[in-house]
């Protein structure tokens, strides 16, 4: 399914709110683990979709060429950032795996996740950090 670029959550089974600073230190690798001490894992759907831009660039501090190249990197030790083919499958992988959070759909989010506030801020409020243009 596609989706508008304004419409991306964040999801982790555990957390409820993050601040957008370490979330981007986690994304960038230069904080490989949660407080708690469980390892980040980052579960995408297509990062070369239009609406992943926005989000990626907030993340990984460029374009989707420095994303890939970050994803890839993170990579190269364990597999920190998983790319999957589904939102049902994303939703899944959050649940499923410890210390993982998702970008996804608002409207493919179900029960079994919890969406992350960013600085305090869920997906529709203004000043969401990983809305769209």
């Amino acid at each position: 399914s596609s989706f508008a670029g304004q419409d991306i959550a964040l999801l982790n089974s555990k957390l409820a709110d993050l601040p957008l600073a370490d979330l981007v230190k986690l994304c960038k690798g230069t904080t490989k683990v949660w407080p708690d001490g469980k390892t980040f894992v980052l579960v995408l759907r297509n990062p070369d979709a239009p609406e992943m831009h926005a989000a990626l660039t907030k993340l990984f501090g460029g374009g989707t060429v420095e994303a890939k190249a970050a994803i890839a990197k993170l990579n190269e030790t364990r597999q920190a950032v998983r790319i999957v083919d589904s939102d049902d499958e994303l939703l899944r992988t959050v649940d499923s795996t410890p210390g993982a959070i998702g970008i996804v759909d608002v409207y493919a989010i179900n029960s079994s996740v919890k969406v992350l506030r960013i600085d305090g801020k869920l997906p529709f409020d203004v000043g969401y950090a990983l809305k769209g243009n």
